[in-house]
């Protein structure tokens, strides 16, 4: 009896510090998943299309748009058909939407890119320049990457419709997005009302396990 006496200090001990880690490692999830206008339902990332800032794996909680809709640069999720998608809103509606040589231009203005260093684009490991740019009203760099040359660089202008949004995804040589028409199974001009949420956190992700709380709007390193 006092044999057991002895263990029940070291169990509830135990016990404890179980109860405080697994508070510690899920309270950054749990203090977005359930703010405000966050959609419940978990979502995942399963195609490579935003990489750097989404990987293959991520899961993420989806917040709703609010009444002003999705801003230029914020990543939404969104409907196309059956599916749903991710991608970056890069054109609103009414802006003149361009790319030429892989750099895109907002109603007539190049947006700079900057190279910070080197990625892999696919699950083979196909390297790619990783890039940074901000469009007009972003409030920091997003990430992106640029592989090689291809057709898709050079994009003739276009206005997007109202009610529409232009997006492509940050692995821009791997994204099927509003560069191709769907017919060709890309996007077009996606409408609004199509747009699901906002991806604004990860909560978790398969090429960072254990690291919680991984914002999609930092600088990938």
């Amino acid at each position: 009896m006092k044999h057991r006496e002895r263990w029940i200090p070291v169990t509830l001990g135990l016990g404890t510090l179980a109860l405080a880690t697994g508070i510690w490692f899920a309270w950054p999830v749990a203090r977005h998943a359930f703010d405000s206008g966050r959609q419940f339902r978990p979502l995942y990332i399963p195609s490579q299309s935003m990489r750097p800032t989404l990987e293959v794996g991520d899961r993420f909680y989806p917040r709703d748009l609010g009444p002003k809709g999705p801003a230029r640069g914020e990543v939404i999720v969104y409907r196309l058909g059956e599916e749903k998608r991710v991608g970056r809103v890069v054109g609103l509606a009414g802006d003149s939407v361009a790319l030429a040589g892989g750099i895109v231009s907002i109603n007539g203005k190049p947006v700079p890119q900057k190279q910070i260093g080197m990625g892999t684009a696919d699950e083979p490991g196909s390297p790619a320049r990783k890039m940074l740019e901000q469009f007009p009203g972003e409030a920091q760099p997003h990430a992106i990457l640029d592989q090689h040359a291809t057709p898709q660089d050079d994009f003739a202008a276009v206005v997007v419709p109202a009610g529409h949004l232009f997006v492509m995804g940050d692995n821009r040589d791997n994204s099927s997005d509003s560069r191709f028409p769907r017919e060709s199974f890309g996007v077009g001009m996606l409408p609004e009302s199509d747009a699901l949420g906002r991806v604004d956190f990860i909560a978790w992700s398969m090429a960072l396990p254990g690291r919680f709380d991984r914002p999609i709007t930092r600088i990938d390193k």
